[in-house]
Parts: C-alpha cells; sequence; structure tokens
C-alpha cells in the first residue's frame, strides 16, 4: 500500500502517504478513488513522502498524469483554492516533486497552492499552528482509503 489516505474532516484536512515503490498506477488509482470520494478531493492536503519512497516512472510520463489530475481538479468545480504542502523526506524522490511543482500556483487553473517543505514546520506559510500540530500527531485523522 504505497499510498494512504487520512482525513480530519473538523480540520477539512487530508494527509495523503507515500511509502516504498510507487508507480504511475498509484496515482491513477489515487485519482480514481478521488473522482467517487469528491468531497475529500476539496479538503487541504499535506502530502507525506517518506524516505523511503522512490517514484517508479521519469519525468517523461509526468505530462499524461498532470492530464489526468487536471480532469480530476476541473470535475471537483472547486469553489476556492486549496492548501498543498509536500513534505519530502526522501532525497531520491525530491526531484521529481520539483519537476511536478514546476510552474505551479494558484492562477494555473488547478485551483491550488502549493509547496515542497522538507520538514512539516516549512508549511507554516500555508498552514495554521494547530493544522500542522494535528498532523505531526495525526490527532483527529482516521484511514479513509489506500491504494
Amino acid at each position: 500500500m504505497p499510498s494512504s489516505v487520512h482525513i480530519n474532516e473538523s480540520l477539512a484536512l487530508r494527509v495523503q502517504r507515500h511509502t516504498g515503490n510507487v508507480g504511475i498506477s498509484e496515482f491513477t488509482r489515487l485519482i480514481s478513488l478521488y473522482q467517487q470520494n469528491p468531497s475529500v478531493f476539496r479538503y487541504d492536503v499535506i502530502q507525506i513522502v517518506e524516505d523511503t519512497t522512490t517514484f517508479d516512472f521519469g519525468p517523461e510520463e509526468l505530462p499524461l498524469l498532470k492530464a489526468d489530475f487536471r480532469i480530476l481538479v476541473e470535475g471537483a468545480k472547486l469553489p476556492l483554492i486549496l492548501r498543498s504542502a509536500w513534505m519530502c523526506h526522501s532525497p531520491s524522490a525530491w526531484g521529481m516533486l520539483e519537476t511536478w511543482l514546476h510552474e505551479r500556483h494558484s492562477l494555473d487553473g488547478l485551483h491550488t497552492d502549493a509547496a515542497l517543505v522538507a520538514r512539516l514546520s516549512e508549511a507554516a506559510g500555508l498552514f495554521d499552528p494547530d493544522e500542522l500540530s494535528a498532523v505531526q500527531s495525526m490527532a483527529g485523522f482516521r484511514h479513509y482509503f489506500s491504494t
């Protein structure tokens, strides 16, 4: 189960954890699960990329994945800008995330303000201290689905 989603309804926040070898199929499955659960996709997100995480695909495969992600976002008809922090502990995954987030900003049509950080505390520009504390301890979160 390389990717799992945990939600905290009271904070309207989700944590998406990635560990081990993550392939395109995991991201495709996540997109499908979010399409089936659009209310959860509307929650702000902190993505945690564990130190064991590697991506089993190259940057050349990102355009197709980005197109699928754009369809998900457009279908969700987001009424506002989502906050998204990618906390990456994996040196081997960092470069792929930089490529994924390149030129991402709140006005790119994907309705997301995104950041790539090495530590949770670095996401303080996007998230409140109580939200970061809840993510740190996983207090109030429950497992929602996994790939």
